[in-house]
């Protein structure tokens, strides 16, 4: 049928189809066969009109006038391009669109398409290139896309750095440099140990500002800059009055590095302590090169950093205390009492630790094992070596402040493991209680208010006091203010406490063995039997067990 319909225009550009007046369409009539004809018509490649096919096929079966005038139903079309902007206008891309028997892309197409899209910065001429080339090969209708353009990103600023420029000490103990025969050599390890006056200590390298970013369309992106901190003068040091990123010793002594700033304080050096140099009470940092032996004392304020061990020996520290090798003791008598208390304000670093008692009013870290041992930290518990390959915590019991990381927790055998994660969480219930307290005295409060405000409203006008009217709402504002502080502190508090049960759990990186107890509060769990890698955690009411590897979960049982 279509056969007798369409035919193609003079120009042989379009093909119309159109009905003669004698020509009569059946109502079953569709666009069925119309590709055939195309087809014979040499039209096979050009852009059928889809919607004017299906309005020509309406008008013929209504015998409507323009179906016998006639309409295109499909035409020649070149090739067509389109700019897409994409990644918040960081990237510009070609959608080319293959001829329908039409001409390709010629290069004045794509410059116009650019400038429509307002693409001005980034372009790729090669790019641009390949889209004429694919133009001249891509099927009739067939789409190809091409990014031709990329944004520039800012450069962000860099924050404030601070490069000391002298050794650390203590570091240099831990990891003495060895010559000949794995001998230590002494005179290197004492060669940094102090600074004169007038050393520099540290530089502070400012932050920058960053480079600005630019779009496609030219639009500038400002830089995040640095943050740019001040370099603080420590104890024993101070600003150069020459250079303001300088830091300059003003004494003598030993560098304690830190963040931003360098302490020059007084040190004591000493090979070893023992029966030859007695017991140590010094104000400052004291470094040992060697052992602290057993049934020496020892006391300082500062930090203590000690290359080899520490063996039963009473050690009281207000800094850090820094270990090369281990901790050692023994248990004394039926009341488990050890022969090894070593107890800092700060944070305990050794390779491994065992019978011993060890207290930390921050971190408590070793690398290799946690044997027997009486532990007490506020901050976290952390028994692990940079590979997360060795580290036990077996016998003994923990009790740290906050997060317990190990790789192993307990050992074969009935040897029983106790451990008490999160042990600030009967502190954080009082705050809880109290912030909660605090909320409801502010309701009460504003009650009163209220309750004071309606008794007034009762009375008639002519009794009723400007004065008092404005002190009411004076006490009304005040009591509303007080209501939202609490009610947001409360909130804070709330959101702060849930975020520290997420943060502060046990967490066994290989395997939790048998007879091991832990405990978040006055809850506890214990394990009957081995487990592989493992967390422990706690809502306030129960602890909940759960396998890092997805395969089991308990939840609110004494006994998993």
């Amino acid at each position: 049928m279509w056969k007798k319909i369409v035919s193609l225009s003079e120009d042989n550009q379009s093909v119309i189809a159109k009905l003669s007046p004698d020509f009569n369409i059946s109502n079953s009539f569709d666009s069925k066969g119309l590709s055939e004809v195309l087809k014979s018509l040499g039209a096979e490649d050009f852009f059928v009109i889809e919607e004017e096919v299906s309005r020509f096929i309406n008008l013929a079966k209504e015998e409507k006038g323009e179906s016998y005038s006639g309409v295109t139903v499909a035409e020649v079309r070149d090739a067509e391009v389109k700019v897409e902007l994409s990644e918040n206008d960081m990237l510009a891309s070609m959608i080319v669109t293959g001829a329908y028997k039409g001409q390709p892309l010629k290069g004045p197409q794509i410059v116009k398409a650019l400038s429509d899209a307002q693409v001005t910065k980034g372009i790729n001429k090669l790019a641009l290139k390949k889209v004429l080339m694919m133009s001249h090969q891509l099927k009739p209708g067939e789409t190809f896309t091409q990014p031709v353009a990329r944004g520039k990103d800012p450069v962000q600023g860099k924050d404030s750095r601070f490069i000391a420029m002298v050794a650390d000490p203590t570091k240099q103990i831990l990891a003495p440099k060895t010559e000949g025969e794995g001998k230590v050599d002494m005179l290197n390890l004492g060669e940094t140990i102090t600074v004169a006056e007038n050393d520099v200590l540290m530089k502070r390298v400012p932050a920058t500002k960053g480079t600005a970013g630019i779009t496609v369309q030219g639009k500038v992106i400002p830089p995040k800059p640095g943050t740019d901190t001040i370099l603080k003068p420590g104890k024993g040091s101070e600003i150069s009055p020459s250079d303001p990123n300088q830091l300059i010793a003003v004494v003598s002594g030993m560098p304690v590095i830190k963040e931003k700033t360098v302490d020059v304080e007084d040190a004591l050096c000493l090979p070893a302590i023992g029966v030859a140099t007695g017991h140590v009470k010094f104000k400052g940092n004291v470094v040992v090169l060697g052992n602290i032996e057993s049934d020496m004392m020892v006391r300082v304020t500062g930090s203590l950093t000690v290359g080899g061990f520490i063996e039963s020996a009473d050690i009281q520290v207000q800094g850090d205390i820094e270990v090369a090798k281990g901790i050692i003791g023994h248990t004394m008598g039926d009341d488990g009492t050890k022969s090894c208390v070593v107890k800092s304000g700060g944070t305990i670093r050794a390779n491994y630790a065992q019978y011993s008692e060890l207290q930390a009013s921050e971190n408590i870290e070793l690398a290799v094992h946690c044997m027997n041992n009486e532990i007490r930290c506020g901050g976290d518990l952390v028994v692990c070596d940079s590979n997360e390959r060795q580290g036990t915590i077996g016998g003994g019991s923990a009790k740290a402040g906050g997060k317990v990381t190990c790789v192993q927790l307990g050992v074969e055998g009935d040897t029983a493991t106790e451990i008490h994660a999160f042990a600030r969480f009967g502190s954080m219930k009082e705050r809880q209680s109290k912030f909660k307290e605090h909320y409801n005295l502010a309701q009460e409060a504003t009650m009163d208010v209220v309750r004071k405000e309606l008794e007034f409203k009762k009375k008639p006008k002519a009794e009723r006091s400007e004065e008092v009217a404005i002190k009411i709402e004076k006490m009304k504002a005040q009591s509303n203010e007080r209501l939202e502080k609490a009610k947001a502190a409360r909130e804070q508090f709330e959101a702060d406490f849930e975020a520290l049960l997420e943060e502060n759990v046990v967490e066994v990186k290989n395997k939790v063995f048998s007879h091991v107890t832990v405990l978040f509060g006055d809850e506890k769990v214990r394990t009957k039997r081995s487990h592989g890698p493992s967390r422990f955690s706690f809502d306030q009411f129960a602890i909940k067990f759960s396998s890092l590897l997805g395969d089991e979960a308990f939840e609110d049982e004494n006994d998993i």
